[in-house]
């Protein structure tokens, strides 16, 4: 099969890592590699779409180990079964999810074909096309990792959520950073699904995607005074998802938090909080896939197994289908059809030139 194979050394990327960019574009390769094999316990999905996050060029950039597959988030059709899968899943069944890309000989989103374990992923409704079941990869389990599993906020799908909260004085109120990106639309309908009111920072541009994806308030980042007019109309917010996790994104939460203590949960390491009372927490939610692992190998950090980070992607995905009325896809935006596609899609996510939408490309 054909895939998009990583081809860099530690030096380069070292060096990439420590100008926090590429310095050239060529740290993947399209090349043919064998069909995966699948165990008792997998099923073979032909790709017929995939999303684009910033995390595939980081990969490529400077955390992938040279002959790895990248990509994370697709849709397809199941081709093969494991034998311990065939009582949920059959040849023909339309599939999608995300693997953990960027690490492994063997799996890869970017690719005509990809292997997952056959319970971490979900079973695509028949309304719901390819390009938009790609977009429930990355971007929805971290803010379901965010949320339910680390800041324990209610499922979507806990029987409670059928007597919401209508008073707005009985919600607890969260602050989501960058609601406009794919993680913020997912985390601020979660949230909102969990009978928070929603906060959330965005260009003022945005400020209609964020209101028509449940948002109950959106503050211009760029404001010198956002933290004070938040906090004037929203005083006692004491949790925070920070959808960036750069420059001065986690300060704000912090500062916002910082009235009432409480946690923020970030989603690249180094971004830490630096007022008493406010913890922050990273979540990587590569560990949702049940297996340790190592960023930058041989000589980045290491991730244990964690069981129960495995169980809450079981269970997110097991829910998915009943819920897409309720957790919609963000906008999505086709960059083409094909391989050629997804490189000049990583280029644009590379160079900071996609807002609003996810970028997504068909493969077949």
């Amino acid at each position: 099969m054909k895939a998009l194979i990583t081809n860099r050394h530690l030096i380069s990327r070292i060096v990439n890592l420590a100008f926090g960019k590429s310095l050239s574009s060529n740290g993947a390769e399209f090349k043919d590699v064998p069909i995966p094999t699948i165990s008792d316990d997998e099923i073979l999905v032909k790709v017929k779409a995939v999303a684009l996050n910033p995390t595939d060029f980081k990969h490529i950039d400077a955390i992938s180990p040279p002959s790895s597959i990248v990509g994370c988030d697709y849709a397809g059709e199941v081709t093969k079964v494991g034998k311990n899968a065939a009582s949920v899943w059959k040849v023909g069944d339309r599939v999608a999810g995300a693997v953990h890309g960027g690490l492994y000989p063997d799996r890869g989103a970017f690719a005509e074909y990809l292997k997952t374990d056959s319970d971490l992923c979900w079973r695509i409704p028949a309304e719901i096309e390819d390009t938009a079941a790609a977009t429930y990869g990355v971007s929805a389990v971290t803010a379901m990792h965010a949320l339910n599993a680390r800041l324990g906020l209610p499922w979507a799908d806990d029987d409670q959520q059928n007597t919401p909260r209508t008073d707005p004085k009985d919600r607890p109120t969260i602050l989501v950073y960058a609601g406009s990106t794919s993680a913020g639309l997912f985390t601020i309908q979660l949230a909102k699904a969990a009978g928070y009111t929603v906060v959330t920072t965005a260009s003022p541009h945005s400020f209609d995607l964020v209101d028509k994806y449940g948002a109950d308030a959106a503050f211009d980042y760029r404001d010198p005074s956002v933290v004070d007019k938040i906090l004037a109309n929203h005083p006692n917010i004491s949790s925070a998802v920070d959808c960036i996790s750069e420059g001065v994104s986690t300060d704000i939460c912090g500062r916002v938090l910082r009235p009432n203590g409480g946690k923020i949960i970030t989603l690249l390491p180094g971004a830490k909080s630096k007022y008493p009372g406010v913890e922050s927490e990273l979540v990587m939610s590569y560990t949702l896939f049940g297996r340790a692992f190592q960023w930058l190998p041989p000589v980045g950090p290491k991730f244990p197994a964690l069981p129960e980070d495995r169980k809450a992607l079981v269970r997110f995905y097991s829910s998915l289908p009943r819920l897409t009325a309720t957790v919609k896809p963000p906008p999505v935006k086709l960059e083409g059809v094909g391989f050629d596609a997804i490189l000049t899609g990583l280029d644009k996510l590379r160079a900071g030139k996609v807002s609003g939408a996810k970028l997504v490309v068909k493969m077949v």
